[in-house]
């Protein structure tokens, strides 16, 4: 069963659609939120819209606008997309930011915000049956520009037993 609501940064986004993994996380959600400087900073190098239309082939994606963002965030020195990833998803209950950056995720964790990353999408897409190797998608992702350490991602292909 899907989660509810994602609300999405952009270097997730740019990854999976540049391996063309964003049609294989799209059921993971209802909602998909995705900030307007998030497809600003997008649009920077290429058009949003396909990658928004491959999100959106099994759920709903929105386009969110951001007022104030709360100081408790802007005091992180975080980027635009970022800080409007976070100020969404800490007004809307049960939501979850997806975010790579660690000091976006470090906020996050102390607004208590539940997070999950690029790798963490491609993970849950195996637990639901959306995928049947999750080293061969992570594998597309680090040929795309996704960077983890290689002992994280050690550990991480021991989790699913790969």
């Amino acid at each position: 069963m899907p989660e509810k609501t994602f609300v999405l940064d952009s270097s997730p986004i740019i990854l999976l659609g540049k391996a063309n993994l964003l049609s294989i996380i799209s059921p993971l959600a209802e909602t998909w939120i995705v900030p307007k400087q998030v497809i600003t900073e997008i649009e920077v190098k290429r058009p949003a819209t396909p990658y928004l239309k491959d999100l959106g082939e099994s759920a709903k994606v929105s386009k969110s606008e951001v007022g104030q963002i709360p100081s408790v965030i802007t005091s992180w020195d975080l980027g635009e997309g970022e800080n409007e990833v976070l100020a969404i998803a800490l007004q809307i209950n049960n939501c979850r930011a997806v975010l790579d950056d660690w000091q976006a995720r470090n906020c996050a964790n102390l607004l208590d915000i539940p997070v999950i990353g690029t790798v963490g999408l491609i993970l849950r897409a195996k637990r639901h049956g959306y995928i049947t190797s999750a080293r061969e998608e992570i594998e597309k992702l680090l040929r795309c520009g996704l960077y983890i350490h290689p002992k994280i991602l050690e550990q991480v292909y021991k989790q699913v037993n790969e």
